[in-house]
């Protein structure tokens, strides 16, 4: 009988604060860890949990994320889309009764305005004026550490994280752009690690001079990821891009990261080139094609030739659709060449905005297996993430009143053999806007079947901005019960977490999560702190 009263008080609550609302929103990326993108706002008016955030992508909007959980000010994400987010970039949410043009988006050639000409008045100035490009600079570096510590282990494990990315554009109002990602990690009291192997500890992932004599040219040398054949990951070397209306047409040559480490390796050499069609629809939509042809080498042989194709429209009003697929026409099987055309991945998927209350989604995914080369990860998250990426996979979140979501997501992992399949339901049910508290809240239940284990995670998240937006709060529990049945044994833990992030000035923020993990009588604690300051 309580429940019931407190689901009627609750019900009544948000009926009355319902109302349509349409209007676009803009923030940036906060902040990242490995499940989850957090994006800060002016407010979140208008923005429920399950709603879908976009980049502006070529003069289009790609849908990059789901809204998970909301604060007044600030939403927690997770990633939707192979497009790649980095900390301070923007993105959009836009409402149901927004109109379809994106306003933004239109470019000046298109509007006449009448305008007042103002003479340079320093060299600076002369020189934007002449070339047309404005010089802007983005930068980030970040100080981390990632502690472990047990009572039943006599030495604590603590890892150091530094990472540094810095992007300007137009340097000089010139044609020449830099953009760089990097980072560095040691174990502390481990330092011979490092010096041992540098490889181990250094990452670059991005790093990269893009020169554009033209509105037509771009030449980028250096580790980029293109984003017309992003499935294949970073490329080290030469890219070259040529477009013209709405058609791109490119080459590469270079070399593949090492799969070990990351690092530079020339013997992974390779080659190729694609056409792309991009183009964006007056009435609303877009879509996006590509193309490619690719070689790859191990020193001087062939190892791989393959077909690249990926494609994204939204020219269904609401839908948003994303498939990529490779086709190897060359491989080497048991150092014998092949030349039959074999599917070697694939991913699609399908988003279905039906209303302000209802939206759909449904994905397939083939792709080979991702390999981390870091991650923070506890053993239930791999857990998770090893079991329910890949096979099919359907989701749909419902909105019956304005700060109260719920949804539910099932896949299906299925292979020939029977050896490996697994089924995974995932629900929840979500408040954004807790009356009295002023928190959001959410509720869920995570059931995983395999061949060799099953059960069940059941949690419960509580987030809470503090002091106008300038400190967020997040306290996570969850209960786990997993068997494993080839031996009868169970795995059951309680996971317990807080994360407490602070904003000391616009551009300067300071995080801090510890969790805790019980289990049988032991305690295993992790704290990871993290500073960010922003340039």
């Amino acid at each position: 009988m309580r429940l019931v009263i407190i689901v009627i008080l609750f019900t009544s609550y948000f009926h009355t604060l319902s109302q349509n609302e349409g209007q676009t929103l803009t923030g940036k990326i906060s902040y990242t860890n490995s499940q989850n993108i957090y994006v800060r706002f002016d407010n979140t008016h208008g923005i429920s949990t399950g709603d879908t955030l976009y980049v502006v992508d070529s003069d289009s909007l790609l849908p990059v994320l789901l809204v998970k959980h909301l604060s007044s000010i600030s939403c927690v994400a997770t990633s939707i889309s192979n497009h790649a987010l980095h900390l301070s970039d923007s993105v959009v949410h836009r409402s149901k009764n927004q109109v379809e043009v994106f306003e933004p988006l239109i470019k000046s050639k298109d509007i006449r305005f009448e305008t007042t000409t103002i003479e340079p008045d320093n060299e600076i100035d002369r020189q934007r004026s002449k070339s047309g490009k404005n010089e802007q600079v983005l930068g980030r570096i970040a100080l981390g550490s990632y502690t472990n510590f047990s009572e039943s282990v006599s030495e604590s494990t603590q890892r150091m994280r530094y990472s540094f990315s810095l992007d300007v554009n137009n340097i000089n109002h010139s044609g020449f752009s830099l953009e760089s990602y990097a980072m560095f990690r040691h174990t502390a009291h481990k330092w011979s690690e490092v010096q041992e192997n540098l490889a181990s500890a250094l990452k670059i992932y991005n790093l990269a001079i893009k020169y554009e004599p033209n509105d037509q040219t771009q030449i980028v040398l250096g580790r980029k990821i293109n984003r017309n054949i992003s499935n294949i990951g970073a490329i080290d070397g030469l890219q070259v891009t040529y477009s013209r209306a709405t058609i791109s047409i490119g080459g590469i040559v270079g070399t593949r990261p090492d799969i070990y480490n990351y690092s530079l390796n020339t013997k992974l050499f390779q080659f190729g080139g694609f056409i792309a069609l991009n183009r964006t629809y007056e009435r609303g939509g877009s879509i996006q094609s590509s193309l490619a042809v690719l070689e790859q080498k191990y020193q001087s042989k062939t190892d791989r030739r393959f077909v690249y194709f990926q494609h994204s429209n939204s020219l269904v009003k609401n839908l948003n659709v994303f498939s990529s697929i490779e086709l190897d026409i060359f491989n080497i099987q048991g150092d014998k060449p092949n030349s039959s055309v074999t599917p070697t991945s694939l991913f699609f998927s399908l988003n279905y905005r039906a209303s302000r209350k209802w939206s759909w989604s449904a994905s397939y995914d083939a792709r080979k297996n991702v390999i981390y080369y870091e991650s923070y990860k506890n053993f239930i998250d791999q857990l998770i993430d090893q079991e329910t990426r890949q096979g099919t996979r359907v989701r749909f979140s419902y909105r019956p009143f304005k700060y109260v979501t719920l949804g539910s997501s099932a896949g299906y992992r299925f292979q020939k053999n029977q050896q490996n399949t697994s089924k995974n339901i995932y629900s929840f049910l979500s408040f954004s806007r807790v009356p009295w508290v002023k928190m959001s809240a959410t509720i869920s239940n995570t059931m995983l079947e395999s061949n060799y284990l099953n059960g069940n995670i059941y949690g419960i998240m509580l987030a809470k901005d503090w002091l106008k937006g300038k400190l967020f709060s997040e306290l996570n529990y969850r209960k786990v019960d997993y068997r494993y049945g080839n031996n009868g044994s169970s795995l059951r833990q309680t996971i317990a977490s807080l994360n407490l992030t602070g904003r000391i000035t616009r551009k300067l923020s300071v995080s801090v999560n510890y969790e805790a993990t019980f289990e049988r009588g032991k305690t295993l604690n992790r704290i990871y702190s993290n500073i960010i300051q922003r340039f």
